[in-house]
């Protein structure tokens, strides 16, 4: 199992070079009447390089975002669980299932970081401040809280809620974690009854800080839109209409 693993990360590490070799920056690309600029494709590939999903989430590629951010992560952390219970009990199985978690996060790794790679040319969000589609992306927003509490707000520009709700969901996460360690140390119904109290309220808290970053994501910037205003004129030899806006 160990001797596949090793093939598929030494396959995947040989393909993404070849990716990386041909890859250059995108330029605008401007057209008549709109504006396009594609999101550089070697700063996508850098960015999914950090973090897994960061490329994918600024191509607007949301559900890959999600998938590569999660599963990576998830094979991190038994990476290092199973490296913590090896140093500590010296268990050949622990180390074994350390072994095979490192390559699964490094393939996933390597594989989002080439999903990236192939999609240089996606155009991200394209909303406008009177178009259908609001200036962030909604759901885009969404997606960047529930990679990072708070991601999402940053995103909007409401930079206090971003610090707010990050170092709220951080703390209740760190609650959980102590309530979990003191429960296994010492038992007791009163310290599980306490880790799924503040598991309750983590959970309530993250739903919010992702419903928040939507609502903020369809709002941004619309006191400017509420300034222009359009009024129909209709006479009798004359049919138009009036753009006022108000400073």
């Amino acid at each position: 199992m160990l001797k596949i693993y090793k093939h598929l990360i030494t396959v995947t590490g040989f393909v993404l070079v070849l990716w990386l070799i041909p890859i250059k920056a995108e330029a605008q690309d401007v057209s008549i009447g709109d504006t396009t600029v594609h999101p550089s494709g070697s700063a996508q590939i850098i960015k999914s390089l950090f973090v897994p999903g960061w490329g994918q989430v600024n191509q607007e590629r949301l559900s890959e975002s999600l998938f590569f951010y999660f599963s990576t992560t998830v094979y991190y952390y038994r990476t290092i669980f199973h490296y913590y219970h090896f140093k500590e009990n010296n268990s050949p199985r622990h180390k074994n299932l350390f072994k095979i978690n490192l390559y699964a996060a490094l393939f996933l790794h390597s594989l989002n970081v080439m999903d990236a790679a192939t999609h240089t040319n996606s155009r991200g969000w394209q909303g406008g401040l009177l178009s259908d589609k609001p200036l962030k992306s909604p759901w885009g927003a969404v997606s960047r809280s529930a990679m990072l509490p708070g991601w999402g707000q940053l995103y909007n520009g409401s930079y206090w809620k971003a610090a707010g709700y990050f170092l709220t969901d951080s703390y209740l996460i760190y609650k959980i974690r102590e309530a979990d360690v003191a429960y296994h140390r010492d038992g007791g119904s009163a310290l599980r009854e306490e880790r799924s109290r503040y598991s309750w309220y983590f959970g309530i808290a993250y739903l919010m800080t992702m419903a928040d970053a939507y609502a903020g994501a369809y709002l941004y910037k619309f006191e400017k839109a509420l300034k222009m205003t359009i009024m129909p004129i209709i006479e009798k030899d004359k049919l138009a209409l009036e753009l006022y806006v108000r400073f």
